[in-house]
């Protein structure tokens, strides 16, 4: 924002000012405009915490979900039910609805980065792969999503950037690859996961390039409901709509709903609003190590020294990529 100079002229108008004086205004007011600019804050450091915490959360109650829903059926309910809550907040606040252009591309952001990744995922899981397998996976965000930014979005990857991605890469590796096995039943369900994987790094950028105007609550509504109709077709016509509503699934799918649909990627993208693509991507080496500790609280699995070596290796190389600015 610019300053609007006003000038106050007296009746008795002085002599102009000498050329000292104007340097001496003009440099006071440079320094005010050209203040130091401030770190980020305790709030995004905050978002950034909470960002990383809910979107690691999503694996474990994604796996939850799986027993009581085949996955593209609880993907959809999932996408439907959250999509609907904000929906109805978007109409009630009366919030600014989506038209034209700007629907279609959050339509189509919405698609890749919620119902091609979370569908994905979802079936990936269930053909065998391990939570921490997956998350592993999705972790190569950073990587991927920067070679679609550099082009797309102009973005530059500093050296030390590209050496904390590989960093936090080498971490994940070496934490989530502790006990890892593989047999030729996995071979479809990495598939899976690595389509989920290209899905949030294709809707990412697409949403930072293409829905720039878009406005939160009704844009995620827009967004959620495309990807629950992506998402209702093969649950429909693959799965027969297959789903067992008990007691213990209802906690799960409001989770997945609110928390992981809502929250999560609400969380992510104001965090792309405020910074590049790259550098938030970086966040992804931390939920594989998070979604290890969740298991080892929640599931009673160990965390080997590995396991410990990956999370202090990645840590680093995500505070080493995140020092880039945007």
């Amino acid at each position: 924002m610019q300053p609007n100079p006003t000038q106050v002229a007296p009746p008795s108008t002085p002599p102009p000012a000498t050329s000292a004086t104007t340097s001496t205004t003009t440099s006071a007011a440079m320094n005010t405009t050209t203040a130091a600019p401030r770190g980020p804050g305790r709030t995004d450091l905050l978002a950034r915490i909470a960002f990383v915490l809910v979107w690691s959360s999503g694996f474990i109650s994604g796996k939850l979900g799986l027993r009581h829903a085949a996955p593209y059926t609880f993907a959809a309910l999932r996408f439907a039910l959250a999509g609907a809550v904000l929906l109805v907040i978007a109409l009630v606040s009366r919030r600014a609805l989506p038209r034209g252009r700007l629907l279609a591309h959050l339509a189509v952001a919405g698609v890749l980065v919620q119902a091609v990744q979370f569908s994905s995922i979802y079936v990936g899981m269930d053909l065998g792969v391990p939570s921490g397998l997956a998350a592993l996976i999705i972790a190569l965000y950073p990587l991927t999503a920067s070679l679609i930014a550099v082009p797309v979005l102009h973005e530059r990857v500093t050296r030390s950037q590209c050496l904390g991605l590989v960093l936090g890469l080498g971490g994940v590796a070496l934490a989530v690859g502790e006990g890892l096995h593989f047999d030729a039943g996995y071979l479809a369900g990495l598939g899976f996961v690595v389509l989920a994987l290209l899905g949030i790094s294709a809707g990412t950028v697409y949403q930072k390039r293409f829905c720039r105007g878009m406005e939160p609550v009704s844009g995620n509504a827009v967004q959620l409901l495309a990807a629950a109709v992506a998402a209702l077709l093969p649950a429909l016509f693959a799965e027969g709509f297959d789903v067992t509503f008990t007691a213990d699934y209802w906690p799960v799918l409001l989770w997945t709903a609110l928390i992981n649909s809502i929250v999560g990627v609400g969380l992510l993208y104001g965090l792309l609003q405020r910074h590049g693509t790259s550098q938030v991507s970086s966040l992804f080496y931390l939920v594989p190590m998070v979604t290890a500790g969740f298991a080892a609280l929640l599931l009673g699995q160990h965390l080997g020294p590995l396991t410990l070596g990956g999370l202090v290796l990645a840590t680093a190389g995500t505070l080493l990529a995140g020092r880039v600015r945007s």
